[in-house]
Formats: structure tokens, sequence, C-alpha cells
């Protein structure tokens, strides 16, 4: 096993008010290096059991080796989590299968994000006595995704969106393993294996990997002025490029790309996008309220370009293949996502345009669970598995999952519930209807005062959008939840003199 002996320094050569307790550190182990200059650099994150006094003894062991082998960099750092990967829970990691009985196996986690930290959450507050370990590939504590193309795009200096507080890992006994990523499942043996060739055990698997971007070609515009959304390091790296003037072009007219598109404008930008379908947001299955979108970006000042995609680019250039060249010094590609399915497919797992899990996010393997837009569930209030892409979607399978990995399973499905804020226009979704025969809009879709979109089927409510309108919104997703029955003439939705809350059955 390899050992760094900067480890076993004795407590006088520290320097630390804590550093009485370093007689208690045993060895440290690692499975990135036996350099402990590398050791520094490379060990992950873990908080959770041991207490924050240890947290601080490791740091102090970390100073000492990089006073010991002149490492200015790890000694001049601000050593907080998410700047600083190398607080490493003493005794805990191990290399290859020696020594693989020190590790207790309980419940790990692959993804560390939203709807990995909730899950992680969810099995402690049901009881679950077994340690819980999170790893994820960024170098962060779990954080939320949404802000990312908002809050801190307009101010990359805000405070940032974490999933839990950092104290809440530590009371819930939480570990966290970060930036490192998981390269394979062996269900076998229940093992993963980490890129740093690091092996952990475990009795329970959640797979929270998200999603992907898919791939875009621009000819020969420059890759560098290229950006994608999807990271606290996307967004920061956008907004160090916004200001008066700056011309960006959007490439897909999606959530996430409008609103990217709409923040940018109110950073003083010429935005422009670019969207293949013939409307914006097809899927909101409504060609009102796709046209009460389009009217409210363009009158930000925002350039809408329909029915065209991207064939080629060159400096400060793209060209559509209408012919059209749009002046950009920037690009933001919002093409879309797919599941990130790599692990799951690579082990075995049922994949069909997502991990296959049932109503309990249960995979096909009893022993591994699955979560968040990575997934296609079952949801039985639809009868049928939809894939989710939606911080909601996340948040509840979540608590399903995690509860269902500490033995209970008594977490009711919910209706599909999504939201996107643009600028001004706050937009939701909830129910996923397949099949529509009739359409009532409450509101004047020209007007000021937004719409409500009710979508029906056979007379019975199965979806619903709001633009502008959350009260709506809360009665329409109770009514869904409720089935979906009318106690009234659906035509009567239009009329802005009836009450809502009318429609529902017993009221």
């Amino acid at each position: 096993m390899p050992r760094c002996e900067c480890a076993m320094l004795s407590a006088s050569a520290i320097r630390s008010p804590l550093s009485p307790f370093l007689d208690h550190v045993p060895e440290v182990r690692t499975g990135a290096s036996a350099s402990c200059a590398n050791l520094a650099i490379a060990g992950p994150i873990l908080v959770g059991k041991h207490s924050a006094r240890q947290d601080l003894i490791c740091l102090d062991l970390i100073r000492c080796c990089a006073r010991l082998h002149q490492r200015q960099d790890i000694l001049t750092s601000s050593c907080r989590y998410d700047r600083y990967m190398s607080i490493i829970k003493t005794g805990h990691l191990v290399r290859g299968r020696e020594g693989m009985g020190n590790v207790r196996a309980g419940a790990l986690v692959i993804g560390a994000g939203q709807a990995g930290a909730r899950a992680a959450r969810a099995m402690r507050m049901a009881d679950f006595d077994g340690p819980i370990r999170i790893i994820g590939a960024e170098p962060h504590f779990p954080y939320e995704r949404p802000l990312l193309s908002k809050a801190l795009l307009q101010d990359p200096d805000g405070p940032l969106p974490w999933v839990l507080a950092e104290d809440q890992y530590r009371e819930l006994a939480i570990e966290l393993i970060v930036g490192v990523p998981v390269t394979e499942i062996d269900r076998s043996q229940r093992t993963l294996r980490l890129a740093n060739e690091t092996l952990l055990p475990y009795d329970t698997l959640l797979i929270a990997t998200g999603s992907v971007l898919r791939p875009i070609e621009l000819g020969h515009f420059p890759t560098e002025r290229i950006f994608s959304l999807r990271t606290l390091e996307d967004s920061r790296a956008i907004a160090a490029r916004l200001g008066n003037g700056i011309r960006v072009a959007v490439v897909g007219g999606g959530f996430v790309g409008l609103e990217t598109a709409a923040t940018m404008r109110k950073r003083g930008c010429e935005v422009v996008v670019v969207e293949l379908a013939d409307r914006l947001l097809p899927r909101l299955a409504c060609t009102e309220a796709s046209e009460l979108v389009l009217r409210h970006h363009r009158t930000s000042g925002i350039d809408v370009r329909l029915g065209t995609r991207v064939v080629g680019g060159g400096e400060g250039f793209l060209e559509l293949d209408n012919g059209d060249r749009i002046a950009a010094d920037m690009v933001v590609a919002g093409v879309g996502v797919r599941p990130n399915t790599d692990l799951a497919e690579a082990a075995g797992l049922v994949v069909d345009d997502g991990i296959v899990v049932d109503a309990h996010c249960r995979t096909s393997d009893p022993a591994i669970y699955a979560a968040g837009d990575v997934t296609r569930q079952y949801n039985p209030l639809l009868g049928r598995a939809v894939r989710l892409e939606s911080w909601h979607n996340a948040n509840v399978q979540a608590e399903i999952a995690g509860r269902a990995m500490a033995g209970l399973f008594d977490t009711p499905a919910e209706v599909p519930w999504v939201w996107s804020d643009q600028g001004s226009l706050n937009l939701q979704m909830a129910g996923f209807p397949d099949q529509v025969d009739q359409v009532v809009i409450r509101g004047d879709p020209l007007g000021e005062d937004g719409i409500s979109v009710f979508q029906l089927n056979r007379g019975q409510l199965v979806g619903g959008l709001t633009a502008n309108r959350g009260k709506d919104m809360a009665i329409i997703r109770r009514l869904l939840a409720a089935g979906g029955a009318l106690d009234q003439d659906a035509r009567m939705l239009a009329d802005e003199s009836v009450p809502l809350r009318k429609f529902q059955q017993g009221r």
C-alpha cells in the first residue's frame, strides 16, 4: 500500500492549534499516488462522518507536505471546498483490491448533482444506517443547474446554488468524492472503478449521471469561441465574454437556449437565435403559446431565425442553409442533450433512451437504482414510461430512489412538471399528454396578462401550460393529480369569469 511519509510527521512539525490530534491520524492511503505532492493535488474531497476538526487536520497534513516539497501553489491555495480537491479522509481510499476490507460498502451514488445529492439526503432521512458516498466528476459540491443560464450568467460572482449546505453533508454523514469520474461498474463484484484506479465496493448503487450535450459542427468558426452551457465552468466562461455590443449566436431554441439568450440580451449583447423547427418550443404542442414566446423574445430585441440550420462558419460569422450569414463574436450551442447512459450500457443494464427504471427507480439489476435526466421511468399516473429532463423530476425521482434504497417503497409518483424563466416570461408545463383532442385557451394570447392552455382528451384534462400565470398552474397540477376529471364543461375553462377552482370535483 502506498504511503505518504509526511503523514507520519510529529505534531510539532505542523505548528497548528490542532496539532495534538495528529497523534491519532493513521497512515494516509490513496488511489492517486504514493507521492505526497501528487496526493495533495489529486486526492478527492471527502466530507461526512469525520468531523470538521479532522478536515482541518488533513489540511494541516497537506500544508506540511507542501512545505517539505516546496509546493507554493498548494500553500497559497484558499483550500475552500469549491476550489481545492485535496481534503483527504485518512485510512479510507484503497488502491486495487488490496485492503478492500478496510472499506465498508454501503450505498454509492454516481453523479454529484441535483438528483445524486437529494437521493443521498433522502436515504439518510429514511434511516439508512450504512455509509453513503457520492462520486462526481466535477470539482464542486453538488449544485443546481437552472441558475447557470440565468442568475449566474447575469452575475457570475453571485451566490452559488448548492443543493445542500456544506454542514448538511457532515450532519447527515454523507461523504463526497469529487473531481474524479467513475470509469466502470462491475456488477458481479459490486464495485466501482474510478479514474484514479481506486475501487469502491457497494451494497446498493444509484446512477444519477444526468445528460450530455449533443455535438455540433460549425465549419471553420473558431472553436475557442464556441461554448455550451452545462457546468458551472461553462457559465463562468460565457459570462466573462458578455457585454454591450457583443454579437452572440445561440444555436438551438429550446428552454436552455432561450433562457441563455434572454440573459445575454439583458447584458447588452446582440443576440441571434437559430432554430431548426418552424416554431419555438414545439414541445408546447400549442401554436398560440409558441407564438407568444416568439413575440416575447423578438420584442426584447432578440433576432429569432426559424426553420433553418447552421451549415458552416468562419471567422466572425455563421452560414445558414437558406444562404443567410450571421455575424457572431461567439456561439452558444444548445442543440439538445442525450441521457448519459454510457456506464449503464457498459455494465449491461437495460437502456432505451435512458436507463429503464420502474416506479421505484429500480433498474434491471435489483442492487442498482437510477434517478434524474438519465432515466426512462414508468409513471403510474401516466400509465407509461417517459424520460423527463427537469429540475422537478430530478427531485421527485431522488426522493423515490433514496427511500427505496433505504427499504421504503412508499413514495407516490407525481405529475410531470417543467418550468422555464426567460427574462420576464415564466413558462410552466404539467402532464405529458400523448393524445390530445381538444385545446382550450384562457386569456388573450396577444395581451399582456399571459395565457393558460388546457389540453384534453375525451373530456379529461391530460396536460396544461401557463405563460406568466403561475397561480393557474397550481390548479392545473391539482386537477391532473386527481385524474383530470372536470366538474364543468371543458369549454368554460376559457371563461375568466369562472374561477378555475370550480372545475375541481367536489368544490
